[in-house]
């Protein structure tokens, strides 16, 4: 009789902790680390849901430069920031310690992530690393903010 009560215990047990590593958000630590002008006054991107993940000099330069030059198929074709710019702003960011977040427009108000939130808010189901769901504050404003976070190479930000 005490070994069913056991194994009934054990198994009430498991699943509780298995619901609960599944459903439970985690969240994650963020700061503000630099808020920028708007490139020009046409830039509008309040309409994006994500953010962009920034690991290291290469990605800062691609989004807030590169990206709007490779655009072929769009007219009037938007224009992002000057080199000399995030040039400076790179120099100003710590890549080694940490990862950074662009907002475009909107503030974040927390960065979660779980199992159950990645297969509900994901669409990117062959990259193992793990998604960051934002929830943003209702407030909409005219500047890039950049976040950033402790450096994690497991970190990802959420597909389409």
């Amino acid at each position: 009789m005490k070994k069913i009560f056991y194994y009934v215990a054990l198994i009430v047990v498991s699943s509780i902790v298995a619901v609960t590593y599944y459903y439970y958000p985690r969240t994650v630590s963020f700061e503000l680390a630099k808020e920028i002008p708007l490139p020009n006054e046409t830039f509008d991107r309040r309409d994006y849901i994500g953010f962009q993940y920034v690991e290291n000099e290469f990605w800062l330069f691609f989004y807030l430069v590169d990206y709007y030059e490779t655009r072929p198929n769009v007219n009037p074709k938007p224009k992002g920031y000057e080199k000399a710019f995030v040039q400076q702003l790179a120099e100003d960011f710590d890549f080694e310690s940490y990862d950074y977040l662009i907002t475009y427009q909107k503030t974040l108000s927390k960065l979660q992530y779980s199992p159950y939130l990645t297969k509900e808010k994901d669409d990117i189901y062959f990259d193992k690393r793990t998604p960051l769901i934002p929830t943003w504050n209702k407030a909409e404003a005219d500047k890039v903010y950049i976040y950033r976070i402790k450096k994690n190479d497991h970190f990802r930000a959420p597909g389409p």
